[in-house]
């Protein structure tokens, strides 16, 4: 089974360019947001190749701009399959991947459409272990942040829903994962610095695994995260 890391945090602060330091030979970006990626030079690393035919050429492929939860799930699946270089996966954001089902179908009367999006959201969430993906590649999936107060009035930061209540009530996004950061943005000497939080500070869902991590603040160097996970996984 793949490894798999949830990345939660607000637009603006610092998901997408946590891929800077990535290897784009070995890394795979699905952009459900469809708005490119914010590196200077992106598309000369990151680039999406189309046969003759208008196929896509998988091959020689690493950027791909869809937010249709099939063929995020049978891209998923080839490149476990054919793409043995690729060792990174990174889906930016599941939430583009719900609000587009949730305005496409908007107009459709009834509740089905939500346990629609609550069951492809659930298909994303769980593909590393129900698709099989190899155990070589790190799937990792950006998420938006949403505050709500809880049954004690207690403001809380999580899994951003969208469309109904199934997922949250029903389906908690986050404990499907060993691994949940959330994206800090600090002003320090009047410039913005962006960081991933590895703990839970008592109102959010963040969470790593036991002595991961010694600092509760890391750079948002996902490069970094990917590599301290496989040495901490192979310690003796």
């Amino acid at each position: 089974m793949a490894r798999k890391i949830l990345v939660i945090g607000s637009p603006g602060t610092g998901k997408s360019t946590s891929i800077e330091n990535l290897d784009p030979k070995t890394t795979f970006v699905i952009c459900a947001d469809r708005k490119g990626l914010p590196l200077k030079g992106w598309k000369n690393n990151y680039k999406t190749i189309k046969k003759e035919n208008g196929k896509l050429d998988l091959e020689n492929t690493n950027y791909y701009e869809t937010a249709d939860t099939s063929v995020i799930i049978s891209l998923l699946k080839a490149i476990s399959s054919s793409k043995p270089e690729t060792k990174v996966i990174v889906i930016d954001t599941i939430t583009a991947v719900m609000e587009n089902e949730y305005i496409s179908r908007i107009k459709e009367k009834g509740y089905e459409k939500f346990s629609d999006i609550a069951l492809d959201t659930f298909s994303l969430l769980t593909a590393p272990e129900e698709l099989n993906l190899r155990e070589d590649l790190t799937v990792v999936i950006f998420a938006h942040s949403e505050d709500n107060y809880d049954s004690n009035q207690v403001l809380r930061t999580s899994f951003k829903v969208v469309g109904g209540k199934l997922i949250g009530q029903n389906i908690i996004p986050e404990a499907r994962f060993n691994n949940v950061l959330y994206t800090e943005v600090r002003m320090e000497d009047n410039t913005p610095k962006y960081y991933f939080l590895t703990q839970n500070n008592g109102s959010n869902t963040c969470r790593t695994l036991k002595d991961l991590f010694t600092e509760l603040r890391i750079p948002n160097d996902l490069n970094y995260v990917i590599q301290t996970i496989e040495d901490y996984e192979n310690a003796n």
